[in-house]
């Protein structure tokens, strides 16, 4: 299937799913943390953006200590089997802390360890690297949060159709050959999403990425080099000017810099934060990554080199404290 005809599939998917509706009986958040792993942990990160805290569930289980003036953890995990996200809940049920799971599976070790259950949907898709779970679990953060997502799939489905351009554009501006590694520079409007863009660059290429923020690049990043080293500059709607300069500057060290803009994906203002935005940006990222796989003779999680059973990170069933 081409990245196009997987395009296609998603965007149909997200024009039929159903929409996310917040758990009965559940008060507002207050001081609330969201806590993930993996893609679940940039899902979390969508929930800074509405005021609230997010940290990666290895940080609270292995080192046995709940975050300071937290009311509310929120453990996100599609499947509801990550081993740290599970023990963090637990941490914080046996603390008297209030808990929320965000989930796809009701019946799972999440769910169960949960005072509520933030359920979403699985958008059923064949993908060769995934994204469909961090948009539903994406959605699921944005509701608990109390932001409106009344149709949010179809308008992200709307929205990719009328961008595909983006993403084959990105693919064709990309370097010929692999860089020795990738930085993905974002303001806060696509945090959430640069950070996606990080693993999924990751799992599809096999190479060194990380996520930093737009003006540590320039402190950092200025110096890399003189090996191959590619900048992805990921533009949302604010900051496009500083993205320019700071390119400006890197390329000047003989640094590699790509714009990437999803300001299409942008909506009207309604007062609060546009996770719209930064859903597409995910899925843009997903599908740059595939391209980027494929151009560089780099096959998604080194060809299968890679053991998949992810026992490593799935529950074991040991006590938690």
């Amino acid at each position: 299937m081409t990245n196009q005809q997987s395009l296609s599939a998603l965007i149909e998917a997200l024009k039929a799913v159903a929409d996310v509706v917040p758990p009965k009986g559940i008060e507002p958040l207050s001081n609330a943390v969201f806590v993930g792993s993996g893609d679940s942990l940039s899902s979390a990160m969508l929930a800074n953006r509405f005021g609230h805290r997010s940290m990666s569930s290895g940080d609270i289980t292995w080192m046995d200590e709940l975050p300071a003036r937290c009311e509310t953890l929120v453990g996100i995990s599609h499947s509801g089997t990550s081993g740290a996200t599970v023990r963090a809940l637990r941490l914080a049920n046996a603390a008297g802390i209030r808990t929320i799971a965000i989930t796809s599976n009701p019946d799972s070790p999440l769910a169960e360890a949960a005072d509520f259950v933030q359920q979403v949907p699985s958008l059923h898709v064949s993908e060769t690297v995934p994204c469909s779970g961090h948009l539903m679990l994406g959605l699921g953060v944005a509701t608990l949060t109390g932001a409106t997502t009344a149709g949010a799939g179809r308008t992200l489905a709307q929205l990719l159709e009328a961008n595909r351009e983006i993403i084959e554009d990105a693919i064709e501006a990309l370097p010929v050959e692999a860089p020795s590694g990738i930085s993905v520079l974002t303001l806060p409007d696509v945090r959430s999403g640069g950070d996606f863009w990080m693993l999924k660059l990751i799992e599809a290429c096999g190479l060194p990425v990380r996520s930093v923020a737009l003006e540590e690049s320039g402190h950092v990043d200025y110096f890399i080099g003189p090996q191959p080293y590619l900048a992805l500059s990921l533009v949302g709607a604010a900051g496009a000017g500083r993205h320019t300069r700071l390119a400006e500057a890197l390329a000047s060290t003989g640094q590699q810099v790509q714009t990437v803009s999803v300001a299409g994906f942008a909506q009207t203002d309604n007062g609060t934060p546009d996770m719209i935005m930064d859903l597409g940006a995910a899925v843009v990222g997903t599908f740059l990554a595939a391209g980027a796989a494929k151009r560089w003779g780099r096959p998604p999680f080194r060809g299968g080199a890679v053991n998949m059973d992810a026992r490593h990170i799935k529950l074991d069933e040991q006590p938690a404290i």
